[in-house]
């Protein structure tokens, strides 16, 4: 049986254009993340088949959810705002294994904002949240 893998995702940077990713770009703050990858199936079965339905994968796709703590001045989080606002893509990098050789640490992705929260908590933290939805394929990084 397999055992649990601690802190599997290691770093989600932000960035406005496809380069790759630098240090000044990951999410400062950051304490929740996940990326959700999911296939659209359509029905398929012929006359004469065996009655059960089969499916065949269409279209791909991708959504990631981004909360912590709110960071002033943090690029990364001001990219995601300026998205939300503007409707523009961000790419957002997902690094799962910071060691492993180029093409197999994680993956670039270019994504919308869907919505972005700030909110006060009853201890005066600023926190934030972020809903995003895949806008094209995933680079291997």
């Amino acid at each position: 049986m397999s055992a649990p893998v601690a802190a599997h995702l290691d770093s989600v940077s932000v960035r406005s254009d496809a380069t790759a990713a630098q240090p000044a770009d990951r999410v400062d703050g950051l304490t929740d993340a996940s990326l959700s990858e999911s296939g659209d199936f359509v029905e398929t079965n012929y006359l004469g088949g065996s009655g059960y339905k089969s499916r065949v994968q269409t279209l791909k796709d991708t959504s990631a959810d981004l909360s912590g703590h709110f960071m002033e001045g943090d690029a990364p989080q001001a990219a995601l705002r300026d998205a939300r606002d503007t409707g523009g893509t961000v790419h957002v990098t997902f690094i799962f294994d910071p060691s492993a050789a180029p093409g197999a640490k994680g993956k670039r992705i270019p994504m919308v904002v869907n919505s972005y929260d700030e909110k006060l908590t009853p201890g005066g933290v600023v926190e934030f949240s972020a809903k995003l939805l895949g806008n094209g394929a995933p680079v291997a990084v």
